[in-house]
């Protein structure tokens, strides 16, 4: 009687079951497992960037331009002009004369870049006056026509002063002096001589040009002045 061969199937079960295990760690890791590395990669997409880039000049843009750009940035712009307030209406006839930060800085996504503005007025003010006019020796409203472009950044008040033909009134003291240079929104102090007759006069004296003094010590207020709800 013929012996029937015995067939080892051991061998053949092991490579079949590691092949099939390979497979499927090939399937795995090019679908997923349904839940886990979409979620994942979700979170990725949807995080926002560490940083906007760097901020771009706004020196000299018109405040419609400066404020494109920022927000452009994902950032917030700030405004004040050169008194406490913001009084720019028309966008576009106003222009940055100084920001902070500082162009090419890097911001974080919603912070916030502060400008100061000029009007188109001021502007020209500025231009043509780089110093400090001296007008010590004016009538009040003569340095008031001056002034009246850049009235925000103008205060002043009255002094009795002997040196002043009675009946009049004269600009005694300013600061800053005749000549030094005139900051855009720089503020610019005028003390008004006046004088009643009166023969209790506090002085003061005529020149005072070159003197830099705090004008918010007398309680009169001038003309100029009372002309101004800055003032």
């Amino acid at each position: 009687m013929a012996r029937r061969k015995s067939v080892n199937l051991f061998w053949p079960i092991m490579i079949a079951a590691l092949v099939m295990g390979g497979c499927m760690n090939l399937v795995n890791s090019v679908f997923g497992d349904g839940d886990d590395k979409p979620v994942q990669a979700a979170e990725v997409l949807a995080s926002p960037s560490a940083s906007t880039g760097p901020l771009p000049n706004l020196m000299k843009k018109t405040l419609a331009q400066a404020q494109n750009q920022v927000e452009a940035l994902g950032l917030e712009l700030l405004t004040q002009g050169i008194g406490d307030y913001d009084y720019c209406d028309d966008r576009s006839d106003c222009f940055v004369y100084r920001m902070t930060p500082k162009a090419g800085t890097v911001v974080q996504p919603g912070g916030v870049v502060a400008v100061r503005v000029v009007t188109r007025e001021e502007w020209a003010f500025y231009k043509k006056h780089r110093t400090m006019p001296n007008v010590v020796g004016w009538a009040e409203d003569r340095a008031d026509d001056l002034f009246d472009p850049i009235d925000a950044s103008v205060t002043s008040s009255n002094k009795e002063s002997a040196s002043v033909p009675v009946g009049q009134d004269r600009v005694i003291a300013q600061s800053p002096k005749p000549g030094a240079r005139l900051r855009v929104g720089q503020k610019i102090k005028l003390v008004i001589g006046y004088n009643f007759g009166s023969t209790s006069s506090s002085g003061g004296g005529g020149g005072g040009g070159g003197v830099d003094i705090d004008v918010h010590h007398h309680s009169h207020k001038s003309r100029f002045c009372s002309r101004h709800w800055w003032c």
